[in-house]
Order: C-alpha cells, then structure tokens, then sequence
C-alpha cells in the first residue's frame, strides 16, 4: 500500500442600515460598520480557527480608496494570530521587534524584498512588511495585528499605497470593528470527544470514495480548531481510523498526523492535519493523493 508524509502548507450574517453582524457559534460576535463589510471565507477558515473576514468596500476617512481597497482584516478568538511564522501575539510581536523598524521616508528607500516593521502603539502592534516590487509598479505587504479583551484583529495591507502608515489602517478597522465576548451557550467540545467525531466522520466519507474534496473540507470545518489535545490521546484516537498512515514530529513543538485513503492501484484522499505541542491543532488540509500531473 502506498504510503505518504503530508505537511501542507496549506455564521449567520445581517445587514441592516449599513451596519453587518457576524456571528460564530459559541465564539465572538462582530460587528462591523459601514464602510467596512462582511467578505468570503476561505475554505477552511473554521477548520483553522480564523474568524470572520471582512473587507472595505469604500475608503473610510483617513485611508486612500487605493489603500481601503489593500486592505484586509479577520477577526480571530484569544491571541490566535495565525501568521506563517507565528501563531500568537507574542510570538507575532517577536517577529515585528527582529525587524528594523522604518518611519515612512526611510521605508520607501528600502530595496525590493527588504523586511522592516512599522511603529505600533499599545494594543495595537507594529506591522511586518516587505516591498514587493520596484517603481513604477511598486508594491508591498504588510500585516499588523490589534488587540482586544478575548479576540484579537489581524489585518493585512499594502504600505505604499497606504503611505506606510500602520497606525492609520488599524484606527480605520479598530472604530469600525466591534466584538462582544464569548458566547458560553455553547461550551466547546472536549478534544477526545471531537476526534473521535472527526475519525467517525472521516472513516465514513472516505470509504465513500467523495468525487469534490470539498466534502473533506465540510468535515474538517466541522470538527476542527482543536484546543487542549495532548499527543497521546491524539494517536491513540487517530489509530482507530481504517486510514491512519503516520504520526511523525515536526521539528521540536509539532506533530503531523496523516490519514490516506490511496492505495498501490487508486487516487485517493490524502488529509493532514498539525498538533502544537500546546494542544492546539495546526494547518488541517485534504488533497487528492497522488496529486494530480
């Protein structure tokens, strides 16, 4: 049989009088206020614990409509950042402080693919960037994040066509971005109690043979974020699954479980998913395996 090693890299909403709701159950309910709306999710946004999306659809006071339209926010639970390099905000901090911090005239002389950070005030970071490409198509990305009491914003923006001006992007989003506490209604499922959901649902879909990987989507959205697993427990569950494959380390903190439904003779399912060594799960993703030419 073949076997493999998967790492990937890889809500109700109302709108009344220009004001949109969104709601996740049992976390954050967010509010947003005109200009600011409600965008589309990624596919597995839930399944990775990133909250609700949202995009201007007009420049604000303050931002440029060519910054407004660069930028983009979600909001996530607790200091969740979800950053490549850094999952929470001090880890996302660190990475901000190990940059060279530039003002504005500096950072417009930096050399394409340079790092530097821009200044942030309190609660609200400095941001991580990089200019991307030269004059006269000169462009850039940073990412920022604003902190609050149970949930944290992460947000994205072009600095040069925002002026290199991080402060200004995240008072746009911050006045217009509200969030309530907790919904405790609905207390999260134990890890145990979700993994063995997620192998009951899994089992049954792959034997299946699902013709649109986006039904594996749909089960990994339903049983993921996990929170509080300890490796233990984790492969002891994941072994009951007909399609276990591995658990394997990834570098000191992480493990990566990985589940197949190919065989020597068959296209299958191949799903993965990480394990932090703080319990949290990390990246969860299914692909055809073998990959397609």
């Amino acid at each position: 049989m073949r076997t493999f090693s998967l790492i990937a890299l890889g809500a109700a909403v109302a709108i009344h009088s220009g004001i949109l709701t969104s709601a996740l159950a049992a976390d954050l309910n967010v509010t947003a206020v005109a200009p600011l709306k409600r965008a589309p999710p990624d596919l597995l946004d839930k399944a990775k614990g990133i909250g609700p999306r949202f995009k201007f659809f007009s420049a604000p006071q303050g931002l440029s409509e060519a910054c407004a339209a660069s930028v983009d926010a979600h909001v996530n639970e607790g200091d969740f950042v979800d950053y490549p390099i850094a999952r929470t905000l001090e880890e996302f901090r660190s990475v901000v402080a190990s940059k060279v911090q530039l003002n504005a005239r500096e950072a417009e002389r930096t050399s394409v693919h340079t790092g530097f950070a821009l200044a942030g005030k309190d609660h609200v970071s400095g941001a991580t960037c990089v200019n991307l490409k030269a004059a006269p198509e000169e462009r850039g990305s940073c990412t920022g994040t604003i902190s609050g009491t149970g949930y944290i914003i992460v947000y994205g923006f072009d600095p040069v066509l925002c002026r290199y001006d991080n402060l200004a992007v995240a008072e746009s989003l911050e006045t217009r971005l509200f969030v309530a506490s907790r919904n405790d209604t609905e207390p999260e499922l134990d890890c145990a109690t979700k993994l063995e959901g997620f192998v009951t649902d899994i089992d049954d879909l792959l034997v299946k043979s699902p013709r649109s990987i986006i039904d594996v989507f749909k089960v990994l959205n339903r049983h993921f974020p996990l929170h509080g697993c300890s490796a233990d427990v984790a492969s002891r569950i994941m072994k009951k699954s007909r399609y276990f494959r591995s658990m394997q380390p990834n570098g000191p903190k992480k493990y990566v479980f990985s589940l197949s439904s190919a065989t020597a003779s068959s296209r299958g399912v191949a799903v993965s998913f990480g394990l932090t060594d703080s319990g949290d799960s990390s990246l969860p993703w299914a692909m055809w395996w073998p990959p397609f030419p």
